[in-house]
């Protein structure tokens, strides 16, 4: 892979440029696709990861935000998007493809030359133009996809900086592509720790993730709570040899303490603790729990240079601990900012906070807990349902496989009521799971809405429930 970085750094298209070129990597996992990040990197190149099972149209809108200089691909179906996209914007970049299939562009064994072994990587760039090696794009489960710009300082610090797992082994299983956070920080982190990495090319049946566990003999697995509902599903106690496994670590969206418990339980027979991490795009890795410094249901303690506060939703004063709010943070190592103004900074208040959407608490000891998205409250007779809950509460019932709750009009008052769309595991009543849950909750929080029903759980490519999509959907079908 040494030599394959410094030729391909030294070959890559725009390595002449004054301007620093723009690459944008539209690929799943795979040493090739990993390869040319490194070396683009190397020609302090900006590289920006794309999903490669977006559609041609989504993918268009993309690379209009960042307008690449060229394009890593790889053949097949993702080149044939890739094209399309382009096509549909105009482009003309220089098209870089791995693969088998013959095709007209540029070709990654190509730039596998033999290359100059005093060869250097380019100097970062400081102050006003400091480098910005990566691009980022959010979920955009709440809006258009916002390109977030990646300095070298936020990648030091989220990848050298509090990520240490030495005491739990040296094979890293991270099941998350290169175009999340996580990918990133995943990746580059083992390099720094001389960790060995195993990776999977693209989504996998949790057969495949429990078989590499066990055939490579990984120690720490990253994953996310989706991922560990997808397993307790279909994996049966017992089936794989899961001895190597020292540490879980679970981020992307929060772990309910019912699905970290029974996790814990069904999938590793309560020898591991699941440990969470909690971060964003925008900011990196904010809190992580780890051995000696979790507690149940908890992301952890804010990093090292970095501060927590929780304000409150009406007036954005900082609450007491145990009072849930709104999440905000301060440090030095956050995003450079959106790129080409996809979208303004609103996120910072004046003093410099950044206010996350994210609803949650610090208890006495600075444990963050991380309830629910802001955007996703359902306001029932003035107080605040947090879908979360209720879906813990549901995930407990033996026939639930999955569930999203969110919430629907009521044509009589101006409060909404909370709905339940539910993936079951054998035959169950909607009054069933609704007195489930009644029993259980407030009177205030009971499923008013009721139960429906579904074959699957629409999720992002990062595995969060599109409830926007099950709630446009909804209203078409009941016309509300």
């Amino acid at each position: 892979m040494v030599q394959g970085l410094r030729s391909a750094g030294l070959s890559l298209p725009g390595s002449n440029q004054e301007q620093p070129p723009v690459l944008a990597l539209v690929s799943f996992n795979s040493q090739e696709c990993h390869t040319v990040l490194i070396a683009a990197i190397f020609l302090s190149a900006t590289v920006v990861p794309i999903d490669p099972s977006l559609e041609p149209e989504d993918m268009k809108n993309l690379l209009e935000i960042i307008g690449p200089t060229f394009v890593y691909t790889e053949t097949g179906k993702t080149l044939r998007k890739v094209e399309t996209a382009l096509a549909l914007l105009g482009s003309n970049p220089t098209i870089i493809v791995s693969g088998r299939q013959k095709h007209p562009y540029v070709s990654y064994q190509s730039l596998l030359l033999p290359t100059d072994p005093e060869f250097r990587p380019k100097p970062k760039r400081e102050g006003k133009d400091a480098s910005t090696p990566l691009i980022l794009f959010t979920s955009g489960i709440s809006g258009p996809p916002k390109a977030v710009q990646i300095t070298d300082e936020y990648l030091i610090y989220n990848c050298c900086v509090n990520c240490d797992t030495s005491c739990a082994g040296s094979v890293i299983l991270a099941t998350s592509p290169i175009f999340w956070i996580s990918g990133i920080v995943t990746f580059f982190a083992s390099i720094v720790q001389g960790k060995k990495r195993v990776f999977l090319r693209g989504p996998a049946r949790e057969s495949v993730i429990f078989e590499t566990i066990q055939n490579y003999k990984v120690s720490v697995w990253f994953t996310s709570p989706n991922s560990l509902l997808s397993s307790m599903a279909r994996i049966q106690t017992g089936m794989y040899n899961l001895s190597s496994l020292k540490m879980v670590v679970s981020g992307g969206s929060p772990l309910s303490p019912e699905v970290q418990l029974r996790a814990q339980r069904e999938l590793f027979r309560n020898r591991l603790h699941i440990f969470q991490v909690y971060g964003l795009t925008e900011l990196g890795i904010l809190a992580s729990s780890f051995p000696g410094s979790n507690k149940l249901g908890s992301v952890g303690k804010a990093r090292d240079g970095i501060l927590c506060k929780v304000v409150n939703l009406a007036n954005g004063e900082s609450v007491q601990p145990y009072v849930e709010g709104e999440l905000c943070f301060k440090g030095h190592f956050f995003m450079k900012g959106y790129l080409n103004g996809c979208c303004t900074n609103t996120e910072y208040d004046k003093g410099d906070w950044f206010h996350t959407g994210d609803i949650g608490y610090v208890d006495d000891d600075g444990y963050i807990f991380v309830i629910d998205r802001l955007e996703d409250l359902i306001t029932y007779n003035f107080i605040q349902i947090t879908p979360s809950e209720l879906e813990g509460v549901l995930l407990n019932h033996p026939a639930v496989k999955d569930v999203a709750v969110f919430g629907v009009p009521n044509h009589h008052t101006e409060d909404d009521w909370a709905i339940a769309c539910v993936v079951t595991k054998f035959p169950v009543t909607e009054n069933q799971l609704v007195d489930y849950v009644a029993e259980r909750v407030p009177d205030d929080k009971h499923l008013r809405g009721g139960i429906k029903f579904v074959e699957f759980i629409p999720r992002t490519s990062t595995g969060k429930v599109r409830r926007n999509l099950l709630r446009s959907q909804l209203r078409i079908e009941l016309q509300i």
